[in-house]
């Protein structure tokens, strides 16, 4: 016997109010701020409302009528500004020797490691991260992202390479028998047809961006005083590289140290030069022309030389890394006279949740204030390609937000101590 259905009808004004309790049971609050920084201005501007709703800012102004009984988060002791953008880290890593964390560690005990640091990088006020490599931790990067995306573990916004493209022989844990495979920490492709292929390989993984080691300093070294690395690729390799990742819709990330690997990657036409530790004032301009971003991660390398990640150093290496450090800062105040565009990276991966420090270098060695701060919001959401969904405090936007007391154009240090934290619409700290 078949049965029949009777079609239900609905009056509009059902309909009307279904839909609005519905937007009733969102997130839906007010933000006090008493000094405000949009990600994109040259000033911060006193007595802002941000209204939130959802996952997204539904308002922003000065003169915002805040309903009777509304939530809302008093932070008009405070400076509000939009989640910080690190574009170079590798969220996989932690304290502790390295050769022996890849080597005695498995997957599984490196990604609980990446749950912990996930969260601390967020909670330093970090709500977006590009993470270049896990570091031989397997798949742990993207099943992160994954887990983050489906609110199963809280952590930053993360856009994950898994891990980067080198030659045969390149970027691999060196000092050991040749008899003994030591687990695989890049993926190696070699030729033309070879690096098409691996970025399709990558593709099919699933990673959100590319990145190539343009040198390898396991490979021997240039320069004894100071560290250096050989060239991996011919320009060949590297354009078909490139122009199989942005086919694909990927943006390329180059690990890049000298003047010649930085020259190639930018004929290559890549997204990004990470470090540059010794770029000339001209590539710089050309970098600018062709709209190739800058991300220099001054932190790790004063880390490195002042023994705060690997302990002990021979008087050799501490030698080397000091060169390493004074030469750096001259290719980043370099690249402060043009126009590149430099987006903030710290590459502090021993040190999860202290990624703002890299701000007060920025500004130590030059850069202003207000673009070291734009630099890791807007610019930095530029880079990523992300700029529509975050990196400004803008209607429309994420609601990735950020507030700590103090000025941060007159001190930028007091970025450091975040005590409200937003992501999508989300507080996760919030401090008084």
């Amino acid at each position: 016997m078949q049965k029949r259905f009777k079609l239900l009808f609905i009056p509009t004004f059902l309909i009307f109010y279904l839909t609005n309790f519905s937007i009733a049971q969102e997130n839906n609050l007010y933000i006090k701020a008493g000094k405000f920084f949009d990600g994109k201005s040259n000033e911060l501007i006193a007595n802002v409302i941000i209204h939130v709703l959802g996952k997204n800012i539904a308002e922003v102004g000065e003169n915002i009528q805040i309903p009777d009984g509304a939530k809302v988060y008093d932070l008009r002791d405070m400076t509000v500004m939009p989640g910080l953008i690190d574009c170079h880290t590798h969220v996989l890593l932690h304290p502790g020797d390295y050769d022996q964390e890849i080597l005695r560690e498995s997957y599984e005990y490196r990604a609980i490691y990446g749950v912990v640091d996930a969260e601390k990088t967020l909670m330093g006020g970090v709500t977006t991260v590009r993470d270049v490599g896990n570091e031989g931790a397997g798949y742990a990067d993207l099943a992160l992202r994954d887990a983050i995306n489906n609110g199963l573990v809280p952590g930053p916004r993360m856009l994950v390479a898994n891990q980067p493209v080198t030659p045969t022989g390149g970027y691999d844990l060196v000092g050991y028998s040749p008899y003994f495979k030591t687990p695989q920490i890049s993926w190696h492709a070699d030729g033309p047809y070879g690096m098409r292929k691996l970025v399709r390989q990558l593709v099919k993984l699933g990673v959100d961006v590319i990145k190539i080691y343009m040198e390898s300093y396991e490979k021997k070294q240039s320069s004894k005083d100071s560290l250096t690395g050989g060239i991996n690729y011919t320009q060949e390799e590297v354009n078909a590289l490139v122009d199989e990742a942005h086919r694909n819709g990927l943006k390329v990330a180059a690990h890049t140290y000298s003047d010649k690997a930085a020259r190639m990657a930018i004929e290559a036409g890549v997204n990004s030069v990470e470090h540059g530790l010794y770029i000339n004032e001209d590539t710089f301009r050309l970098m600018a022309e062709k709209n190739i971003y800058y991300v220099p991660t001054l932190l790790v390398y004063e880390q490195w030389r002042d023994s705060k990640i690997f302990g002990q150093i021979s008087p050799q290496d501490k030698i080397k890394l000091t060169n390493t450090v004074e030469k750096h800062i001259a290719s980043f105040q370099r690249a402060l006279k043009t126009n590149v565009k430099i987006a903030f990276g710290t590459d502090t991966f021993e040190y999860p949740g202290t990624n703002s420090q890299e701000l007060a270098l920025m500004v130590k060695y030059g850069m202003k204030t207000i673009e070291a701060l734009k630099s890791a919001t807007s610019v930095a959401a530029e880079l990523l390609g992300i700029e529509k969904e975050t990196g400004t405090i803008e209607k429309g936007k994420s609601a990735d937000i950020i507030a700590f007391k103090g000025d941060p154009l007159r001190n930028v240090s007091v970025v450091e101590k975040v005590q409200f934290v937003m992501k999508e619409g989300k507080v996760y700290k919030f401090e008084k």
